[in-house]
């Protein structure tokens, strides 16, 4: 069932309205991660009707969720929007997604669409809501300094003010990353305590609202025992739930043994639908 979240001391950081709702732009500090902004073909919506009904779920991670599926995904079901961040406005979902970086020729789709889908499709929601707000090529690390360029953990703050304007629940924040903490060699203890961070500000950006953690960390073939083990040891069953097991995909469901193809999406959407409806069940 969809929480509202409580919203007190959103705006706690240095800046004051509207300078709190400012974006750093990312694509100085980390390459090709200019966000995909083109209105022109979206239509936008209006909130409506909001209930147990409708799932509202924020997407946080790296480059796995981000648009970067070769080919766009079309929904069966029209009832599927999306949150752009950048703006704060409510559209009606489509591949390449709002607000997040990819949307080039060879970078049309996400997996999050068909999530969505499956949702629906599954009977578990009449309506989706995507809040995407992942940046890819990305570290922990980069996600949990609210100090360290290109503040990325200070759009936790923003994004949760944008649903607070908007008036959106929080039904579930999925954290997707690992790959560049593989890449790195990130131990166990950093990771876990960067992510620790991290969970910790959705906590008080999003109060009650449920997080789930994917086993996320293969990149060419190569996994993490370390980060693994890592995403294992933030969850508590309670307030954190294990996410989908992404790693479980191999090189089949990946165009260059690393990022999602379209099949390899369409089995990371399932499983995460899995996860996200056991979690919710607890």
């Amino acid at each position: 069932m969809a929480m509202i979240f409580g919203g007190a001391g959103l705006a706690y950081n240095k800046f004051t309205s509207p300078n709190a709702y400012y974006i750093y732009p990312s694509a100085g500090v980390i390459q090709w991660t200019e966000p995909y902004l083109d209105l022109s073909d979206r239509i936008e919506v209006a909130r409506g009707t909001i209930d147990d009904r409708t799932a509202v779920i924020v997407f946080i991670g790296q480059s796995l969720s981000v648009n970067s599926v070769p080919t766009v995904y079309t929904p069966v079901h029209s009832n599927i929007d999306q949150l752009n961040i950048w703006d704060g406005k409510l559209y009606r979902a489509k591949d390449p997604l709002l607000g997040i970086n990819g949307g080039g020729p060879g970078f049309r789709g996400t997996w999050l669409l068909r999530m969505a889908d499956k949702l629906i499709t599954d009977g578990h929601y009449d309506r989706v809501i995507i809040v995407p707000m992942a940046v890819g090529n990305t570290r922990v690390g980069q996600w949990s300094d609210p100090g360290l360029e290109p503040y990325l953990f200070n759009r936790i703050n923003t994004v949760g003010l944008r649903m607070r304007d908007t008036v959106l629940p929080c039904t579930a924040i999925m954290w997707g990353q690992g790959e560049s903490d593989t890449i790195a060699g990130t131990s166990q203890a950093a990771y876990a305590a960067s992510l620790n961070k991290v969970i910790g500000e959705f906590n008080r950006t999003f109060p009650g609202c449920p997080i789930l953690v994917a086993q996320e960390s293969y990149y060419y073939g190569a996994t993490s025992a370390a980060v693994i083990a890592a995403q294992a040891s933030v969850v508590n069953n309670t307030t954190v739930f294990a996410g989908e097991n992404v790693d479980s995909i191999g090189a089949g469901g990946r165009y260059d043994n690393t990022h999602l193809n379209e099949t390899g999406a369409d089995t990371r959407a399932t499983l995460a639908v899995a996860a996200l409806m056991a979690a919710l069940a607890s």
